[in-house]
């Protein structure tokens, strides 16, 4: 790595981490810079994007537990109930097609943006007075966005969100403390596996892996306490929705070549 490549990871995994802990699809910014700049192979970029994701997430998971945002009580069934739909996931991961599931991200991507702008109050304005929903209903929830997480990963914390805070009521901000923590969790094995299948580059993983702890500790710490951080999260959340769906329906190239 040059002095170029340093300073794209030094920048990248910072902003990657905020985003991660505020929001989500951090991974978009630090995949393309493996790919893109580094140029490491896409299979081996994934794996080693895990070693960051694990550092990151550990980081704001503590933050958010120190500052009294991450909340024990129901949470601990959610984690385990998402936590064993990320083995089934991982597990049929190994059989499925994953272009198939990528190609219905897409479209999923359109459905989430429709959920997040029909009923901004419900998202935003939560009160934790309200009685959730029962766990008989939302259990499956979370044991399928688990399957998906173990499959794909990509926007398992934009529905994660959705479902802890419109029907589990919690705020958005502690929403993402313990979407945060689930991924801690599960990311201990994801690293072990693809390190156990030599597939890490970890000189520019534990780089990276620095730069995103650093921002998902700030976002935790300070960022997450700011005046209405919910309803910055929640534009920062829509915001990252459109412009994961403009390039993954390759939206500018359409408009560049219908220009030329």
């Amino acid at each position: 790595m040059d002095i170029y490549d340093i300073s794209i990871i030094l920048v990248g995994g910072f902003v990657a981490g905020i985003l991660n802990t505020l929001a989500g699809f951090g991974s978009i910014i630090t995949l393309a810079i493996y790919m893109d700049v580094l140029n490491i192979p896409g299979h081996i970029a994934n794996a080693t994007n895990r070693v960051n994701i694990l550092a990151s997430s550990n980081t704001a998971a503590f933050t958010f537990y120190k500052s009294g945002k991450l909340k024990l009580g129901t949470g601990k069934k959610i984690i385990v109930l998402t936590l064993l739909g990320v083995g089934v996931g991982a597990v049929i991961a190994s059989y499925v097609n994953e272009e198939q599931f990528k190609s219905a991200f897409k479209y999923l991507l359109i459905l989430i943006l429709i959920l997040l702008l029909a009923n901004p109050k419900r998202f935003i304005e939560v009160n934790e007075n309200e009685k959730p929903m029962s766990l008989w209903i939302t259990a499956p929830m979370f044991f399928l966005i688990g399957i998906y997480a173990g499959f794909i990963q990509a926007g398992y914390g934009i529905l994660f969100l959705m479902i802890t805070v419109m029907l589990v009521k919690y705020t958005i901000i502690k929403a993402n403390a313990l979407k945060i923590s689930v991924v801690a969790i599960y990311s201990f094995f994801v690293v072990a596996w693809f390190w156990w299948q030599d597939m890490i580059e970890w000189i520019p993983g534990l780089t990276m892996a620095v730069c995103q702890s650093v921002g998902g500790f700030v976002s935790a710490r300070y960022l997450s306490n700011i005046e209405n951080a919910n309803k910055w999260a929640y534009r920062l959340i829509v915001l990252i929705v459109i412009l994961v769906i403009i390039k993954n329906f390759n939206c500018l190239d359409f408009i560049i070549n219908k220009l030329n």
